[in-house]
């Protein structure tokens, strides 16, 4: 499995998780100039912004720790154009990431509120 398609299935199962807790999943892959938030969910009326990273070997440290400041403001500002586009006010929201891991066998860490926007 090349880096695209483990990245790809990292997103499925993030959000087959995330569904199974009861979000509903509004968007994937939602794209811009500017660039992608991988999953946009509803959470009992809270807007979720995930950002999922997915990894088979433990050498480059957990998926989840790869989501640095830079790749936070990336994903503020992409998750501010959903909104405008959607003409969304007035919504609670939150930044989720999820790390995924198939090493050897699927481990997934859900992390809350792991950013805010600045």
């Amino acid at each position: 499995m090349n880096k695209r398609e483990l990245g790809k299935r990292g997103e499925e199962i993030a959000a087959q998780y995330l569904q199974k807790m009861g979000m509903e999943l509004l968007a994937q892959n939602f794209r811009t100039k500017r660039g992608e938030i991988d999953l946009i969910l509803n959470d009992c009326g809270t807007l979720v912004f995930v950002e999922v990273k997915t990894a088979t070997t433990p050498v480059f440290g957990p998926p989840e720790t790869w989501v640095d400041r830079k790749k936070q403001h990336k994903v503020a500002h992409v998750a501010q154009e959903y909104l405008w586009q959607n003409r969304i006010e007035n919504r609670d929201c939150r930044f989720d990431v999820i790390g995924v891991w198939y090493n050897p066998q699927l481990t997934i860490k859900h992390y809350r509120n792991a950013f805010w926007m600045e």
